[in-house]
């Protein structure tokens, strides 16, 4: 029936299937490992599952189909090499993940073990990074991010503030609980209270202002 319908004699790939099937695995299980380890919040969302899961794959069905042909392996490259982010990457570690999943599709189209083993890799450093943090703040000296700051503001919104984002203020941005918090340093208290005035009253969950003792 399909033969008749669309042309073409279709044949069903199990194998290609199971490897299509691991590549979404390996995506989704770095995606919980940044969201519930790290704490990232451009991770969060249902687009970001579909992401996560769709991207490995395609970067595998890419490499399956131009791999035994150099003619179509050229017009991808050209192809390619026109695609732009629409919207700039705020966060470098967002583009990086994306270039991870684009090479875990690549790679499980090559060797599936190396894929996997690439997938293992990657969990080890996610958790050691949040290990070196830990440590770093309980053993070594905390020092101020820029000694020009001396007032800190640490405030939790409901919706993200690109005005904070592009902000050569901005120490920290992350995700929690469908809010999104900001830390900000300042050099003195009247550079704080301008801040806070240019946020809407309603997109105000919490805010916390610390001065530093140096």
């Amino acid at each position: 029936m399909i033969y008749r319908i669309f042309g073409f004699d279709y044949v069903f790939n199990l194998q290609f299937f199971q490897l299509m099937f691991l590549c979404a695995i390996l995506g989704l299980i770095s995606k919980y490992l940044i969201q519930i380890v790290n704490n990232e919040y451009f991770v969060v969302g249902l687009n970001q599952v579909l992401v996560f899961t769709l991207l490995p794959v395609t970067g595998f069905i890419i490499t399956s189909v131009i791999s035994n042909n150099i003619a179509l392996s050229l017009g991808m490259v050209g192809a390619l090499s026109i695609v732009r982010f629409r919207t700039p990457v705020k966060n470098p570690l967002e583009l990086v993940i994306y270039f991870y999943l684009i090479t875990l599709g690549i790679v499980t189209s090559v060797d599936p073990s190396i894929s996997i083993n690439f997938s293992i890799f990657f969990a080890l450093s996610t958790v050691g990074v949040e290990i070196y943090k830990f440590l770093s703040e309980k053993f070594l000296p905390k020092r101020n991010v820029n000694n020009q700051f001396s007032h800190y503001l640490r405030i939790n919104l409901l919706k993200d503030d690109e005005g904070f984002d592009k902000s050569k203020n901005l120490i920290h941005k992350s995700f929690d609980n469908e809010s999104f918090i900001y830390t900000m340093g300042f050099s003195d208290y009247q550079k704080v209270e301008k801040t806070i005035l240019t946020i809407p009253k309603e997109n105000i969950i919490t805010y916390s202002i610390d001065v530093s003792n140096q």
